[in-house]
């Protein structure tokens, strides 16, 4: 395989692409929301003369406006219920700032937060976060506005079935000048009526949420523009789970440390860099429920969570600058002598990368709280490996990670900028942890 350096246009377009992918991996009523919306709003915004820029920051405002909603109140959405309690709606409510906080943090896509912040305003001020009213609203987000609405009349609840054209057609008419923009109420009226809204294909969502990055995605990124985005990625997968909060940095910065202490090539430690951050994006497809749970999974359960190694290993199969790190997400639940997941690889059969990933993340979650157990101190967290050594774990990592330097363990417990990887970060090259003592059925995998 061909180096694939971890930096520039490539790599953070890469790192994109799987922001994009995952927000149709949800469950309940944001299963393909996202997706949806973004595929009408871009049919409207182009009846409505909007400049491709302003097209595209249509689309990924349509796809990435309920990212605030991951962590946030999400086991009301996988665990439908017909009425949603006070707390739960003051939580969705709030979910537009939490997402504008979010894309606003990753570069290139502050005009993008602007939408999104403004995609549940109403056109008679009756909306929310801010109340604004009419021509305050950015046209973008008055579109973003019926489309979110249409995309969900069409999905099911758990109050209602999915409601028919007709019925939908109906509520536009009806909350026009008041939810919408009567301009935007025409004109989906208008391509609603001559039959011209085209039906969501997954084919054609992909090429337009592709043709929409590339738009604003400048020619020349820096490397910490994708160090940041990378950053930012790894949180929504770390939000996923209250108790996982920098976990994914903290598995990236060790995982280095351990490169480094073993004498491994800088491609090699820059691999390991970006795995780390993304060993677990398959998560965000795993039901909040099962991952708080302060209980033994079930055998139906405990499927969800393995799935995510293969799930997050697909994702970043699927593109191309990313390629290089789909063995450490597929393989950083393989144990040394057999008993992981997904494949039951041993030995030397489980590559390099994913055997030191597979060391930082039982560290780290010992050493970390969970819903069903006290975080760990450090030196029952470093037995608890050596006792391992050669059991669920290569014995050569576990012996480099023993020996780290404390200050290496301070710095990425204390430190929000951990040690880094070598500053040219190529890439590529050729599980969980021990949250409870064995790997029998019901047992954590974490």
């Amino acid at each position: 395989m061909s180096s694939i350096r971890s930096t520039g246009r490539a790599f953070y377009a890469g790192l994109f692409e799987a922001l994009l992918s995952v927000m149709g991996s949800s469950n309940g009523y944001l299963a393909d929301h996202g997706p949806r919306t973004a595929y009408l709003a871009r049919q409207m915004a182009r009846a409505m003369g909007c400049s491709d820029r302003e097209i595209a920051e249509i689309v990924l405002a349509g796809i990435l406006g309920d990212v605030g909603m991951i962590g946030l109140a999400e086991d009301a959405w996988e665990v439908p219920t017909p009425v949603l309690d006070a707390r739960t709606r003051g939580l969705v409510r709030a979910h537009p700032i939490r997402s504008e906080a979010t894309l606003a943090s990753i570069p290139h896509m502050e005009d993008v937060a602007d939408l999104v912040r403004n995609h549940h305003e109403w056109w008679n001020g009756a909306g929310y976060p801010d109340g604004l009213a009419g021509p305050q609203i950015p046209r973008g987000a008055r579109i973003l506005r019926l489309a979110d609405t249409v995309a969900a009349l069409g999905e099911e609840r758990p109050q209602r079935p999915p409601r028919d054209s007709d019925t939908v057609r109906a509520i536009v008419a009806d909350a026009s000048g008041r939810e919408f923009s009567p301009d935007v109420a025409e004109v989906w009226m208008d391509l609603h009526d001559s039959g011209s809204i085209s039906e969501f294909q997954s084919g054609i969502y992909k090429k337009w949420s592709w043709q929409a990055a590339e738009a604003l995605i400048p020619d020349a990124v820096s490397p910490i523009s994708s160090e940041h985005l990378l950053e930012i990625l790894a949180s929504i997968i770390d939000a996923k789970d209250a108790y996982t909060a920098g976990h994914s940095r903290r598995v990236a910065s060790f995982s280095v440390a351990v490169a480094g202490q073993m004498e491994l090539s800088e491609e090699i430690r820059g691999t390991l860099w970006a795995a780390g951050y993304l060993h677990d994006l398959g998560k965000l497809s795993v039901p909040v429920r099962v991952l708080a749970k302060p209980g033994r999974l079930s055998d139906d359960e405990m499927t969800l969570v393995r799935g995510h190694a293969n799930r997050g290993a697909e994702v970043l199969e699927g593109i191309q600058p990313l390629r290089h790190l789909t063995t450490g997400a597929r393989y950083h639940h393989e144990r040394w002598n057999g008993s992981g997941y997904p494949e039951g690889l041993s030995g030397e059969q489980i590559p390099l990368v994913p055997r030191v990933l597979a060391v930082a993340d039982a560290y780290d979650a010992m050493t970390s709280g969970r819903a069903y157990r006290r975080p760990r101190v450090h030196q029952h967290a470093i037995d608890e490996l050596i006792d391992q050594s050669g059991k669920d774990f290569a014995p050569e990592v576990v012996k480099a990670f023993v020996t780290l330097q404390e200050n290496v363990f301070e710095s990425v417990r204390n430190d929000s900028t951990p040690p880094g990887p070598p500053r040219s970060r190529p890439a590529p090259s050729s599980t969980s942890p021990l949250s409870r003592k064995g790997h029998g059925r019901g047992s954590r995998p974490d």
